[in-house]
């Protein structure tokens, strides 16, 4: 989490947080790491700071387990993240199919574990895939002063190999992570 003078960015991971926190950053707004034992990915019951605007962003689940994998294929799996190692294959849909089969709905569970649910859900929650344009949204409804330039200009940063390691789903898998993950679907992207 990054508290923020008058607002909170909750980083759900591979939603676009390391550019965002890099962005707010540059675009000139002071802020201070929080983190609970080392982990910087805080929900809504641990915000430290509740009275503040608070803000997170989503991403499609399908385009997550790509990044996620590819993520891991390009920087290494994690020996301290049991699904990390529970889960692990180099085939992508090896990967896929021991997350539904270990961890099904981990997506959708986690992210709602950080930014709440209905009415105790957090201000704000922007899409990964127009991250630039509601990073800067969720700042001017928080009222902090930043320079939307800085935001603009700055390039794509934590980039997996996305030529080295395509993620393909099969059709099945494809539609079983779409079946598991509905609600972020329905909630998020249902237009």
């Amino acid at each position: 989490m990054l508290i923020l003078p008058r607002s909170c960015f909750f980083h759900v991971p591979k939603t676009g947080g390391t550019w965002a926190k890099r962005a707010i950053i540059e675009a000139g707004i002071p802020g201070r790491e929080f983190t609970i034992d080392g982990d910087p990915h805080i929900g809504l019951k641990d915000c430290p700071e509740p009275h503040k605007f608070k803000f997170a962003f989503v991403r499609h689940p399908l385009s997550l387990y790509r990044s996620y994998w590819q993520c891991k294929m390009t920087y290494g799996w994690d020996p301290k993240n049991p699904m990390d190692m529970e889960c692990k294959s180099d085939k992508f849909h090896v990967f896929v199919e021991n997350i539904l089969r270990k961890y099904p709905g981990i997506y959708t569970k986690f992210f709602f574990d950080v930014v709440g649910r209905g009415e105790e859900r957090i201000e704000f929650i922007g899409k990964y895939e127009n991250l630039p344009d509601d990073l800067i949204t969720a700042l001017k409804l928080a009222g902090e002063d930043f320079s939307e330039a800085k935001i603009r200009n700055l390039p794509p940063i934590n980039v997996s190999d996305h030529q080295r390691f395509p993620a393909i789903f099969p059709r099945e898998l494809e539609e079983e992570v779409k079946r598991v993950e509905r609600e972020i679907i329905t909630t998020f992207y249902s237009s």
